[in-house]
């Protein structure tokens, strides 16, 4: 008796995150250059939502733009302020500490400001002009330099990959990997990371990026060597 072969395809998004088990895909889109991916429901769901907007939306999901946003929130509910009653009020300000007394450690860590230096993350400094406050050297954590590049607009309007940008590693770090499979960072001499994993991370999530000629990869690598 003869058999019909059914072909079962696995959601190519599932399959590109680190230790996600196998799904089964059910519809197909495009990412351009006449290539297609195949996805299950809810990554066919957050494709059409989230990927063919993700220019607009990778930026404000940025660590430096959140912690703006969360800043600037206020209280659903204040409290109505109450009067205290004058003796009430005297024996407050008799228990403050004196004025030279040093403040007691507070139990929450302040937030750095965004673009300041931090002593725990691995950071790069980016060259691009910011808003008017923020500091002169604007530090970025080497993970999310790719997402910050990309909230900086060219002259033409596009936004900047992080390849294009000149990002300044922190001293006492040395890149060891490079990407020159994409035709931007191939472009821009190879675009460097930190160890094996980092580049891996990066060809998963980069995949819509376009590839690189053999001559753009050998011209990277002549680069790299001189």
């Amino acid at each position: 008796m003869a058999k019909s072969i059914i072909d079962v395809t696995t959601c190519d998004w599932h399959a590109a995150l680190p230790g996600a088990p196998a799904v089964q895909a059910s519809e197909e889109r495009l990412l351009g250059q006449d290539k297609k991916v195949d996805l299950c429901d809810p990554c066919s769901w957050l494709f059409d939502l989230f990927y063919l907007r993700r220019s607009d939306i990778l930026p404000m999901l940025q660590a430096d733009v959140l912690d703006a946003f969360y800043r600037s929130a206020r209280e659903a509910n204040p409290k109505p302020t109450r009067r205290a009653p004058a003796q009430l009020a005297l024996a407050s300000e008799e228990s403050q500490p004196p004025a030279d007394a040093e403040p007691k450690a507070s139990g929450t860590r302040k937030q750095a400001k965004p673009g300041a230096w931090k002593e725990d993350v691995v950071q790069v400094r980016c060259p691009l002009p910011h808003r008017k406050g923020h500091p002169r050297k604007y530090w970025v954590e080497l993970r999310n330099r790719t997402g910050h590049a990309k909230s900086h607009v060219k002259d033409n309007g596009e936004v900047y990959e992080g390849p294009e940008v000149a990002f300044e590693l922190q001293e006492g770090r040395e890149f060891t990997h490079f990407c020159t499979e994409h035709a931007v960072c191939a472009n821009s001499g190879g675009y460097g990371f930190l160890g094996e994993d980092g580049l891996r991370a990066h060809l998963a999530k980069s995949q819509s990026w376009q590839p690189a000629s053999q001559e753009e990869k050998d011209a990277a690598e002549t680069r790299k060597a001189a």
